[in-house]
């Protein structure tokens, strides 16, 4: 007796990547580059493995407004795409980060806000990635080969120009650079606006500075 399968993928964890054309992403990054340039400057020495952030409040700068602007039409289309465009959103907090080689981000995530993202300026020539971690406990099988259906983490690869969104509550990682350049990125966080003026501002922050293990 022949049986026939049907495999249901139940409860999926959407990730949105959007790229900025070639042209505008250089551009923008050139720009981008040059004002955290200023604001790390004179740029302090960190100790192997550590990294250093703007503070988290980029978002309100005149020099991010293009910026800012991007991450709101972006994050229009996410919120479209989960049918909760009827509801307002704000960016909450929005920081760079500067990961020279051999720094890294241990795994986290963000409370108290519904979308989190990361946009990437400038990526090493050897290759870097956004680790996420599987939220559903006992995924791992004893014996069972690791595969997209068994693995408990995915991989996205990013590359100069690159935004990437996620739920907030989505625990992820960032490896260590392993290139000889920095890794320069901009992460942002935005909740529903009634929810963060009125009700709670998001308990999650960025400390700006030289960073042991964010």
């Amino acid at each position: 007796m022949k049986l026939n399968l049907e495999v249901h993928e139940l409860f999926p964890t959407p990730l949105w990547a959007l790229d900025v054309p070639p042209p505008d992403a250089a551009r923008l990054n050139a720009v981008l580059m040059g004002e955290i340039d200023k604001i790390i400057e004179p740029r302090p020495k960190v100790s192997g493995g550590s990294n250093w952030q703007t503070p988290q409040d980029l978002h309100k700068r005149p020099a991010f407004a293009e910026f800012a602007k991007l991450v709101e039409i972006a994050a229009g289309s996410v919120a479209q795409s989960l049918q909760v465009e009827q509801y307002p959103m704000m960016i909450t907090g929005c920081w760079a980060n500067i990961n020279p080689t051999g720094s890294y981000h241990p795994t986290h995530n963000h409370p108290n806000n519904y979308l989190s993202g990361v946009y990437y300026v400038a990526v090493p020539n050897v290759g870097s990635h956004l680790v996420l971690q599987d939220p559903r406990p006992g995924i791992m099988m004893p014996g069972t080969k690791l595969g997209r259906l068994t693995a408990n983490v995915a991989v996205v690869e990013v590359r100069a120009g690159r935004m990437v969104f996620f739920p907030s509550w989505l625990r992820h990682s960032v490896p260590a650079n392993e290139g000889a350049s920095d890794r320069i990125s901009i992460a942002f966080n935005l909740m529903f606006t009634n929810f963060a003026e009125t009700i709670a501002a998001p308990t999650w922050k960025a400390s700006a500075g030289v960073s042991e293990d964010l």
